[in-house]
């Protein structure tokens, strides 16, 4: 799994010194919008971006994840929702839920199960913007509290159970050169969660990395790859085992102030009796 993640890194260090000496004038580099991702934040499907919303601007989405698990077996639909307001120049907050059904069982005939998802309050701060002129990466702080809104002692989902948090960094460009553009992201997060509780305690590691390129005359059409692993993780729940790394193809529709996002995430699960396992994932938001 580490070698797959630096294979990835090796292939955007080499885009980067492809594209050195190209000109780039920052306040050009216009992808149309940055709609936020399934988290609340700026971004790609899962990737976090380290651009944030406009002053005053309201950002409401709605997304889904779907998938059908033959070992174990089960078949799971989360729903998010969030809504993002640009703070000041460089700042974005995100409040964000969502809602889980999880239909399990040997012979997938039980009835759904409907839980509650944590409620996660998130910040990111670009503190390092992209310069003028220049394809040296923007650099973002990011900061989240998470709240249990059940307490899910079945640990069929990664719920926290008293608290959680995460903090990390992201990082990328958007480069120009002669009519094209590719936006180039990657965020790496730690997750901590009841610390406080020897049996439920766990702190693990988020990597995400992503590629966005716009197909379209008028760049309204784009279409991005990411990649994500969990690395870390100690407690064990129905959905997704312990540790995975996903492979995320999609395909994003945008305006001035709506996104609508299609993909298909194929995740490679490490757990002992998890099989590899795939899920269809749909995105949209509006800007306000």
């Amino acid at each position: 799994m580490g070698k797959r993640f630096s294979s990835v890194l090796v292939l955007f260090m080499v885009v980067f010194l492809c594209l050195m000496h190209t000109p780039v004038a920052a306040e050009e580099l216009d992808i149309v919008n940055r709609p936020v991702n399934i988290f609340g934040l700026t971004g790609l499907l899962f990737t976090t971006s380290p651009y944030t919303l406009p002053p005053g601007a309201v950002e409401i989405g709605l997304s889904t994840l779907s998938q059908d698990s033959v070992t174990p077996k089960y078949y799971m639909t989360e729903i998010p929702f969030n809504i993002s307001v640009g703070m000041t120049k460089n700042s974005e907050i995100a409040l964000r839920g969502s809602f889980y059904q999880i239909k399990g069982g040997p012979t997938n005939t039980t009835g759904f199960e409907k839980k509650t998802g944590d409620l996660e309050l998130s910040y990111k701060w670009n503190f390092m913007p992209q310069p003028e002129y220049s394809i040296r990466p923007a650099i973002a702080l990011i900061m989240a509290a998470v709240f249990p809104t059940e307490q899910n002692y079945d640990m069929k989902i990664d719920a926290v159970v008293h608290w959680g948090m995460r903090l990390g960094l992201s990082a990328g460009t958007e480069i120009r050169w002669s009519d094209h553009i590719l936006g180039i992201y990657a965020d790496v997060q730690m997750k901590a969660q009841d610390l406080s509780d020897n049996s439920l305690r766990d702190l693990y590691g988020i990597y995400n990395a992503g590629l966005l390129y716009p197909i379209s005359k008028y760049r309204n059409l784009q279409i991005l790859v990411e990649y994500t692993m969990i690395h870390g993780r100690e407690r064990t729940n129905l959905v997704d085992g312990r540790d995975y790394s996903g492979l995320t193809y999609g395909i994003r529709l945008v305006s001035e102030r709506f996104n609508l996002t299609m993909g298909t995430q194929f995740l490679n699960r490490e757990t002992v009796g998890y099989d590899n396992s795939s899920r269809i994932i749909g995105s949209m938001s509006m800007k306000f």
